[in-house]
Parts: C-alpha cells; structure tokens; sequence
C-alpha cells in the first residue's frame, strides 16, 4: 500500500496532481470549493487569538498542514486570512509537513504569492527541531491513506492470520502469511487488551466475541497513523491537534455486520473492486480507527476537545460567521450551495468525522 501510494516515480499520489476533483476520481471537501478553506481560516484565526496571537510579544505563531497535495487548501486559508483576517495573517507562519518532492513542487507553485509567510518540514523531526507549533495542526483525509496491516479470523483455527500480497505472472494475489507481523501479534490474541483497536472493547470482551465472528472477518490496523498522530501531538506545544476523515466511532471496530473490512480502491469516482489491480493508478484507502488515534494524542498529553462529525462542526462554525459577516463576508448563493455540499448528511456532513486535540 505504501510503494502504490507514495513511490517516488509511480506511486499514486506522485505521478499526478489532478488525482483529487471532477477529473481525477475522488472528491474531498476542499474538491468543493473556497468555502472549506474559508472556514478553516475563520475558526484557526479565533483559536490563535485565544493563544494571545494579536499581542505582539506573541506573534510566533504557525499554522501546520500536513498533508496538503497540491495546495489548495493552503491557497485557501492564506487568501480568506490575508484578505479578512491581515492582522493575523501577519503574525501567522503557515507550515507544510509533506515528505514528498515532488509534492512540494506543486505547492510552492500555487503559493508563490505567499511565499515569505510559507515553510516546509519532511518530518516532525525536524518541526520539533524548529521548536515545535504554538497554533494550529491540521489533516484532511491523510490518516486513511497510511499502510495498514490486513488481518482475518479463521473459525476453524480459532484464530486470526494476515493476508500479505505475493505475485503470479504479472499481477499481485492476496495471499494467507504463515504468521502475524510482530506490530499485531500480541494485540490479535485471544485475551490480549485491545486498547489499540479500540479502547471500549477489554480483553473479557474480546475473548468471548472472537470465537463468534464469522469465518474470514477481516480488520485492518494502522500503527503507522497511530504513530504519527502521537508525533504530531509531541510537536504541538499550545493550541489545536485535529483531522477530517472517515472511520469508526469507539465500539464501532469490531462489527460482525461489516465482516469485509475497509480496505477499498478509488478510480475515476467508483469504488473498484480488485484493490490490488493497476497500483498507483487508483486511490487506495482504509478507515480511521477514532479511538486508536484518540488515545494515541492523549498519551502525548493532550485533551479531547470533540469527536463530531463534519456537519455539526462546520455548522457552528457557519453560525458565527452569520453572526459576523463583516469579519467573514456575505454567504451569497454559490457560498450556500457548498455548504450544504459540505454539510449535508447524503454528501460529506455524515460520512467525514472532525477530532479535535488541545494542549493549554
């Protein structure tokens, strides 16, 4: 999963920046248009100010995306705080955490205009060597894209085993490995705690419902996203941790109604059935585990703020800047249309969840 993503030449998310939109094939909420950014812009700029961002003694202040593609959320942000918000706009750096060359091409072409008040980071390694964020960090739709194990229940072994993938001719197989990666063994055993998938489910629970899940039931895990929402939570020193994404809600892991997982392909807007076909030429992902990641910040020392989903957040938001609209600017016609894009449950308001992080 992570060579079909990211592999420098061929990966997915490398070969072309067209891949998110009406021509590529998924839409995201910045897909939409400028009001998602626009929103963001408003909400960041009241939580900076609550970190005392109009003071001049504390104008170091940043603003973190991680995950930002080809930047147009990016271009967002900075327009709506340049144009309403320019006291801030001035006392803000907007950082991009992206590994990726290639990418960072892309997003230093779209912000050139704004380039003195931009900087680049490949790893938190080297964020928290700049002294880590006093703002805002944010993801959209990034933890379902990192590598997840893939492992399955056999009834008739009474225990669960990892599909790994092999080659025959030229096409890649699911194939049954002859045993778990040492990251899932010790959570996968009958009786273990499972605070890692999901901190509602103990170990008394999950020794008496794995016997009764049915034959194959498959679940994916994603250390690696747990990993790196516990870095991004080490490298914020004061103000807000969060993510959009889609995934399970506590106690929503293990569901013996969902026996196939969530593993799944994207290609020119169908959902494709063969994951493992054309790798880098289709979108691959997997659901968040919100528990996992939760923890994962609270272990770093920080305090949940909410787990909503996108719809109620962004509606308070809308909210008070209907109650503003000289701050924010009039919701004209094209403005409400994406809202409910946005917001409505038969689009993204449902399906995407916020989680959001602090540290005081």
């Amino acid at each position: 999963m992570e060579v079909a993503l990211y592999q420098p030449e061929h990966g997915y998310y490398e070969r072309d920046r067209s891949v998110v939109g009406q021509r590529g094939d998924f839409y995201t909420s910045v897909s939409v248009g400028p009001l998602f950014g626009q929103m963001l812009g408003f909400q960041f700029a009241g939580w900076i100010e609550e970190i005392g961002g109009r003071q001049p003694a504390t104008c170091n202040l940043q603003i973190v995306e991680a995950g930002a593609h080809d930047g147009q959320l990016a271009e967002d942000i900075l327009n709506w705080l340049q144009r309403h918000r320019p006291d801030l706009a001035a006392c803000i750096e907007y950082w991009i955490l992206d590994p990726s060359v290639r990418r960072q091409e892309w997003q230093r072409e779209r912000l050139s205009m704004f380039a003195p008040r931009v900087r680049w980071f490949a790893s938190w390694a080297e964020i928290q060597q700049a002294g880590g964020v006093r703002g805002v960090i944010f993801a959209n739709e990034l933890l379902d894209v990192f590598p997840v194990h893939r492992v399955a229940w056999s009834a008739a072994d009474q225990r669960w085993f990892e599909w790994g993938v092999r080659t025959v001719g030229e096409r890649f197989i699911w194939t049954r490995l002859p045993a778990l990666h040492l990251n899932v063994a010790a959570l996968m055993q009958p009786g273990a705690a499972l605070s890692n998938l999901d901190e509602g489910l103990r170990a008394s629970a999950w020794a008496s419902l794995a016997p009764l899940l049915p034959d194959g039931f498959i679940l994916e895990i994603a250390p690696f996203a747990e990993l790196w929402w516990e870095l991004a939570a080490q490298s914020l020193r004061q103000g807000k941790l969060l993510t959009f994404d889609y995934g399970h809600a506590t106690g929503d892991v293990i569901n013996p109604s969902k026996p196939h997982g969530t593993l799944r392909a994207y290609r020119d807007h169908h959902q494709v059935d063969d994951i493992l076909a054309a790798p880098g030429t289709q979108d691959i992902t997997a659901h968040v585990n919100f528990a996992v990641v939760q923890h994962a910040g609270e272990r770093a020392g920080l305090a949940t703020v909410e787990l909503t989903e996108q719809a109620r957040f962004l509606t308070r938001i809308a909210q008070r800047t209907m109650q503003q609209p000289a701050a924010f600017g009039e919701w004209h016609g094209e403005r409400v249309r994406q809202f409910q894009t946005l917001s409505h449950p038969d689009h993204l308001g449902r399906s995407f969840s916020v989680l959001v992080q602090e540290r005081v």
